[in-house]
């Protein structure tokens, strides 16, 4: 930490030195503590032997454990990111294409695992090099063992944030890139002096969102899974493995004694002989006396199995993890409700991180929009945006059948809905599919309706004459771009079938939820 500060700093403002500063102090701080963390998470923890019980030949075992990254994983897997909405129509931003570019069904993962074994992760938003085939806007997972952010309790949000992009190989920064409101940094740290090439900022935002498990007032950034109950239950665990093998070397290996036998009667046989021999042949003693042979009673592994079952349950209770998650099976399988019981506080904890989650994610929505438009400000809409996400609690289809039928018979207004179609268990994807089928198959008969009132307005035409058919022909296709564009537009099918056909103006089209009529305007509009 001495060579980092204090910092020298070239192209940086005294403002942007003290932010450095105390981001790197943060970093600095934190990183033994994140690897800590890390070194659980993998398994690659040290045995702490308690000298007691075990052998010297055991303390060399390198034992493992994956206590605490099941207890990471197994939360991480319950959250399902199913993308934006406002107001029930998707991707009311086009933003599917940025995200698709950048990953973030994969990246977001990612920062969860990463935010509920280090207690924060970040993401972070800049402008991409087209020209090198970056996105226009990109959008990055960090993980806490590399970054740093000071949190602005007023503003109840990030005041300015550090992402280490490179290392040496002493686990020094040597790239990083620093955030503020005013601009984005990218820093080089070279012979101990940061030289900054600074991008502006226009949205006077700090570009960097945090992912926060368990966040509390005395704690913005949260705590990790990985807790020291949980780190004692696991070390508490391995010695326990070690002392069961221990037992099973000696359950293997039976204690006997023989007495009244002559002194040199085990003199040219080993350990192992004595103990595996099928046959031991020994002779009567100076005495004249047979000797006695016996075997020690044998020890049970039985205590040590139930201690570690101890552990067990103690680690589910602290995680929530049900008792089959660590290898705890009951002798009869478990039906749905037992597994849905089971499961119930895993799935009660992702929903409600899924409540934290969901401010940080809107904002990196809105971050990601105002660099791709050149915004200075986030859209008014985008504060309606809604955060979607397959349901984190496992129902049993035949249960959310019954849901459904039954909330239908109450409110038949319910039917067809997006919601309903989600509580079928339906991802976003299968919602937009099975809506964009049923828009097919009812587009012929609205075509029909559309050519059938065309044909009844040219039987009604003045003076009974004969039309022209080819006049006919491009007035009706007339007609059907007229309602092509509607139905693109927004517009209801219905309704723009009627508009189609001049039945109704242009002022009473009505439009699906979600869609407002910008595609098309009256004349006096323009």
């Amino acid at each position: 930490m001495s060579e980092l500060l204090p910092v020298r700093a070239i192209g940086l403002t005294d403002e942007e030195t003290d932010a450095l500063s105390e981001l790197l102090d943060v970093w600095s701080r934190k990183r033994a503590k994140n690897l800590l963390l890390s070194v659980y998470y993998d398994s690659k923890q040290v045995f702490r032997d308690l000298g007691i019980s075990l052998p010297p030949q055991m303390r060399n075992v390198k034992a493992a454990l994956g206590w605490p990254a099941k207890g990471v994983r197994a939360l991480a897997r319950k959250h399902v990111f199913e993308g934006f909405s406002l107001e029930g129509e998707p991707d009311a931003f086009d933003l599917n294409e940025m995200l698709a570019r950048n990953r973030f069904d994969l990246e977001l993962p990612q920062a969860i695992s990463s935010a509920y074994k280090h207690s924060c992760a970040f993401i972070t938003t800049t402008r991409g090099d087209t020209s090198a085939g970056e996105p226009e806007v990109m959008i990055q997972a960090r993980d806490a063992e590399w970054s740093a952010a000071v949190w602005d309790r007023r503003r109840r949000e990030i005041r300015h944030a550090l992402a280490i992009t490179d290392a040496d190989e002493r686990a020094q920064p040597t790239e990083a890139v620093l955030f503020m409101r005013h601009a984005t940094l990218q820093l080089t740290r070279r012979f101990g002096v940061w030289r900054a090439t600074r991008l502006p900022n226009r949205t006077g935002r700090v570009l960097v969102e945090p992912l926060v498990y368990d966040p509390q007032l005395s704690r913005p950034f949260g705590r990790s899974r990985i807790t020291r109950e949980v780190r004692y239950l696991t070390d508490a665990a391995i010695r326990t493995l070690l002392r069961t093998e221990t037992s099973a070397e000696f359950y293997s290996s039976p204690q006997r004694y023989a007495l009244g036998v002559k002194e040199d009667a085990f003199k040219d046989a080993g350990r192992w002989q004595a103990i595996l021999g099928r046959m031991l042949a020994l002779e009567l003693n100076e005495e004249g006396e047979k000797p006695q042979v016996g075997q020690f009673s044998q020890m049970t592994m039985a205590p040590h199995l139930e201690h570690y079952r101890q552990l067990a349950q103690n680690f589910c209770s602290e995680t929530g993890l049900p008792m089959s998650m660590v290898g705890i099976f009951a002798d009869n399988p478990a039906s749905a409700e037992a597994q849905q019981a089971a499961e119930a506080a895993l799935a009660e904890e992702a929903e409600y991180q899924w409540r934290v989650f969901r401010p940080s994610l809107l904002r990196v929505q809105q971050n990601a929009l105002m660099l791709r438009d050149g915004l200075t400000e986030p859209p008014v809409e985008s504060w309606k945006s809604q955060l979607n996400w397959t349901p984190a609690r496992y129902v049993s289809p035949q249960a959310s059948g019954d849901f459904v039928v039954k909330a239908v018979g109450a409110d038949p207004e319910l039917a067809g809905t997006s919601v309903m179609r989600r509580r079928l268990g339906m991802t976003q994807a299968e919602i937009e599919e099975v809506e964009a089928e049923i828009r097919r198959r009812g587009a012929p008969g609205l075509l029909e309706q559309i050519m059938g009132r065309a044909g009844a307005s040219d039987t009604s035409t003045e003076g009974g004459g004969q039309s022209d058919p080819k006049a006919d022909a491009e007035a009706r296709l007339s007609q059907i771009n007229v309602y092509r564009v509607a139905t693109q537009s927004g517009a209801e099918q219905d309704s723009a079938a009627r508009y189609a056909a001049g039945e109704i103006p242009i002022t009473a089209l009505t439009f699906r939820e979600g869609y407002e009529p910008v595609t098309l305007r009256r004349a006096s509009e323009e």
